[in-house]
């Protein structure tokens, strides 16, 4: 699971309106309404955006949420972030075989009820981490997605860039669409609460150790966006009954990046305890530099698995 938070540049770092960005975010809609009209098709409606109650909202109601929730922020103020989150080749497959029960490779091969299917799961997803991206501040009262302004929509579609690899060595043409799995859902979340009691920003770093107080009450400073990404894989794993690698950690991920040399020693490992045991090693070096301990990775709600196989091959969610 990767996932990116950030201003965009296409709003002004965030500074004003989130029309821009809204409208960006249609663009796989606006691409299948002009290949219906180009084939002489009716086109269907836009699939809209979703947020932690309601699903099919119009882009104009996205707009006028984000826009107007800003009490108490100033002009240099960013309004709202952007939020990524990108489930990977091997996490999108799981929840594709137990849609399908088969190996798919790409979201064309899917029937129009298991394409429903696979997007209930992605936004049942993207909910649950909405939840802990609220309880993420540690902010008293600050609990539940619903207590924020956001509003999701989901892309499966990637297109190559310039600065690619694929692009520079000539094997994918810029703005040609990517191959394989590229399944992956974008939130515009406000910078306030829905009460617009509390600014609420993911870019600010956190704090360890600090006494804060925010209106006379104890209070978490920051947002530590590693420690989130660690959550969020806590959730799909305990959600979709995914078990998941060593190697498929965020704390492994990063801590190789920082130590090639021991990244090195695991490739070239013999045998598989071995392996493991360095594995385990290097996302215990990641704690430790990071000073986390179990219970900073505890989730804050309750889940419980929904990928239970029934006997017509359908999920009970």
């Amino acid at each position: 699971m990767h996932i990116k938070i950030q201003t965009s540049i296409k709003s002004n770092g965030n500074k004003g309106s989130s029309n821009a960005l809204a409208t960006y975010l249609e663009k796989e809609d606006v691409i299948k309404e002009s290949e219906a009209l180009k084939n002489g098709e009716l086109p269907e409606p836009r699939t809209g955006f979703f947020n932690h109650q309601e699903e099919g909202i119009f882009k104009n109601e996205v707009i006028s949420s984000i826009d107007y929730n800003k009490k108490g922020l100033g002009r240099n103020d960013a309004k709202f972030y952007a939020i990524t989150l990108s489930p990977s080749q091997s996490e999108q497959k799981h929840l594709l075989k137990s849609i399908t029960n088969k190996k798919i490779n790409n979201v064309d091969e899917l029937s129009r009820d298991e394409h429903k299917q696979y997007e209930k799961l992605l936004i049942d997803f993207a909910r649950k981490s909405m939840n802990e991206y609220a309880s993420h501040f540690g902010r008293k009262g600050l609990e539940s997605g619903d207590q924020l302004v956001y509003f999701g929509k989901i892309e499966h579609n990637r297109y190559a860039k310039g600065t690619d690899d694929l692009v520079k060595n000539g094997l994918i043409k810029s703005g040609e669409k990517k191959k394989g799995l590229q399944t992956h859902i974008h939130i515009i979340m406000s910078h306030r609460d829905k009460e617009q009691k509390r600014k609420i920003s993911p870019m600010a770093p956190e704090k360890k150790g600090l006494n804060s107080k925010l209106n006379g009450a104890p209070t978490t400073r920051g947002f530590d966006r590693n420690l989130f990404n660690i959550k969020t894989e806590r959730l799909f794993d305990q959600r979709y009954n995914y078990d998941r690698g060593l190697n498929e950690k965020v704390e492994y991920r990063i801590q190789a990046d920082k130590d090639p040399n021991k990244e090195q020693q695991i490739k070239l490992a013999n045998n598989l305890i071995k392996k493991r045991e360095l594995q385990q090693s290097l996302i215990q070096d990641y704690d430790i530099r990071n000073k986390y301990v179990e219970e900073n990775k505890k989730l804050s709600q309750e889940i419980k698995p929904i990928l239970k196989k029934q006997k017509d091959n359908e999920l009970s969610i």
